[in-house]
């Protein structure tokens, strides 16, 4: 392809060419740093248990506008599944970039970073603090990533009052759709316990996988909630189940459950985890139970950032974008807890964490627009 790239189609190929497989960041951030500092953006690196952050400020007071992002990719896997090297990103004939991390999410870091850089160059005296966090960890566990960031602009009381996350949030076409919210996601270690014995002996033993699977049959057909205004009704999935010696005659003693439950403001851990408990008593069980609360639900409803974004875009694509909370977690969720407003805005979401993911250099382009468009209108 001969056409002369945009700045943010230069830095996302950059981006992709860098290995930065979760949690490492192999360099990305320095990119980014190089690109702000030199608008004189103020650049801090916080590291911690292996995880690289970035945090770049530029401004002082509120109101405060958070970008954000993270520089870490699912593996690709089988490289040899891939029609392009996943980490060449190579740029088709139409236009179209390829890469792990094109879509989620290098292309929208790109897009954020030159936005900022676009709007201090344009308004190098604006009123407020713009910035942008990204971390190495996302994709992960999210330890010593965003959370720890967090609570190091508690401690600094810096607070946002907007935050954009870049994760591709767009459906069908660039521009459709944006999340302003999440689910709340809960995952249960549950251990079932039994007797051990000789599968000939059944009186002899008390099998764990059968008692499994009546508890699992439970919890998937009982009905958690109705849904609500802004959320689809709570649902349950069985994700690992580990039983047995693997020996054909023996009768497990213990059968592990691993669950999650993704859930809607109707619900709680602590509601949740009254429920679980409440059928294991019904049924008479020995279980071990532990609970890991992954994020409680948020919703941004309505406000400055979301009205300037929805405007962006329609002036951008032309699209009036749909409000949605459908899809997985982000970052966002360890953000809206401050009091922050949040909102995710990126590229098409079709190909994340699939073979042969790429994006659409337009869309790139178009999304960088939205973002200035955005931070001129929170900013005027």
């Amino acid at each position: 392809m001969t056409k002369l790239l945009s700045k943010t189609a230069t830095l996302a190929v950059s981006l992709i060419q860098k290995p930065s497989i979760t949690p490492n960041d192999l360099g990305c951030q320095d990119l980014v740093r190089a690109r702000l500092e030199n608008v004189n953006f103020k650049c801090l690196t916080l590291k911690d248990s292996g995880t690289e952050n970035l945090l770049a400020l530029h401004g002082e007071g509120s109101p405060f506008f958070l970008f954000l992002g993270h520089t870490d990719v699912v593996s690709p896997g089988d490289e040899s599944a891939w029609a392009v090297p996943p980490f060449e990103a190579l740029i088709d004939d139409k236009g179209v970039l390829h890469g792990r991390g094109s879509q989620d999410m290098k292309g929208s870091d790109a897009a954020m970073t030159e936005a900022l850089v676009s709007f201090v160059e344009h308004n190098p005296h604006h009123k407020g603090t713009v910035g942008i966090l990204l971390t190495s960890n996302e994709e992960g566990d999210a330890k010593g990533g965003t959370p720890f960031v967090v609570e190091y602009l508690k401690k600094k009381n810096l607070i946002p009052d907007y935050c954009l996350v870049g994760e591709p949030s767009c459906s069908n076409t660039f521009g459709d759709t944006i999340k302003n919210g999440r689910r709340g996601s809960l995952t249960a270690h549950i251990t079932v316990n039994g007797i051990q014995g000789h599968v000939a002996y059944p009186d002899r033993c008390d099998n764990a996988a059968h008692h499994a699977g009546v508890l699992i049959s439970r919890l998937f057909s009982k009905k958690w909630d109705e849904g609500s205004k802004f959320f689809p009704p709570s649902s349950f999935q069985v994700t690992n189940i580990k039983c047995g010696t693997g020996a054909e005659n023996v009768v497990p003693g213990s059968c592990y459950i691993m669950c999650n439950w993704r859930f809607n403001d109707a619900l709680s851990k602590d509601k949740i985890s009254i429920e679980v408990e409440k059928i294991i008593r019904e049924l008479e069980l020995n279980c071990e139970i532990r609970y890991v609360l992954n994020g409680e639900p948020f919703i941004t409803k309505g406000g400055e950032l979301l009205d300037s974004l929805e405007k962006s875009i329609v002036e951008v694509t032309g699209n009036k974008a749909l409000l949605s909370t459908a899809g997985g977690t982000s970052d966002g969720r360890f953000v809206a807890p401050l009091g922050t407003k949040v909102v995710e805005f990126g590229p098409v979401s079709n190909l994340i964490h699939k073979v042969n993911e790429s994006v659409e250099l337009d869309s790139l382009d178009k999304l960088h627009e939205v973002y200035v468009k955005t931070l001129n209108d929170l900013f005027r």
